[in-house]
């Protein structure tokens, strides 16, 4: 048998290295451009029919593809699914998240400020608001493909938000009467909630302004000093 280390495989240079292959980086971008349009699709679709009464012939008539041609890019609907919740996850992490740093150390009106700034970029982005408050209500099925996913998710908030009340009240800024866990589960009702009835309006209603006035009026309350956001 020959020595692979002794004098290389077929195809390989002299020394035994592989030449350095190129990279297409032209096919590589059309087809990452192709997966965003998809993706940018389905949340429409989801958005407005919910994940069940979606069709891939659908999304894939939207970009301008065959159904082949979307099954190419994600092997079926619900991994289809999962690439739009993991964009937004990621973009949630990037601007919401990451900025919040370490829960058990950030200060409490802080994370409240970041809340209504997340919730001011949802404004911009109003089809995956509504695919949000859609699949969330669906995914409380436990069949439901998402359904582990928003458990995660709210687990996740839940955890975070708490630990930073609880870091407030410890540090003397927020009332040692303070029900943390409480307090955390009413920001996420609250959110998710307005969330819902901005979609049910049409984006007619102000959700910004009314999301920060109840941010404010909360903070007025949890804080020992009586202070608000501002």
């Amino acid at each position: 048998m020959t020595s692979i280390t002794s004098q290389g495989k077929q195809g390989d240079s002299p020394d035994g290295t592989r030449p350095r292959r190129r990279r297409k980086t032209g096919t590589y971008a059309a087809a990452d451009e192709r997966r965003k349009l998809i993706i940018e699709s389905a949340i429409g679709h989801f958005a407005q029919w919910g994940y069940h009464n979606s069709s891939l012939p659908k999304i894939a008539a939207d970009v301008g593809i065959s159904p082949a041609g979307l099954l190419h890019h994600f092997g079926n609907k619900r991994e289809l699914l999962m690439a739009v919740l993991q964009a937004r996850a990621e973009h949630a992490t990037r601007t919401f998240y990451e900025g919040m740093g370490d829960p058990d150390g950030m200060d409490a009106l802080d994370m409240l400020r970041r809340m209504a700034a997340q919730t001011e970029f949802n404004l911009t982005q109003p089809g995956l608001v509504q695919m949000y408050s859609v699949l969330s209500a669906e995914a409380a099925n436990p069949e439901h493909p998402a359904h582990a996913y928003f458990r995660e998710r709210y687990d996740t908030l839940l955890g975070r938000i708490e630990r930073t009340l609880r870091h407030g009240v410890a540090s003397g800024l927020l009332r040692e009467d303070v029900d943390c866990a409480a307090v955390a589960r009413e920001l996420i009702g609250v959110s998710d909630g307005f969330q819902v009835q901005w979609a049910l309006s049409g984006g007619r209603w102000d959700m910004l302004g009314a999301f920060h006035a109840y941010l404010d009026r909360l903070a007025r309350t949890l804080t020992r000093s009586g202070h608000g956001l501002s």
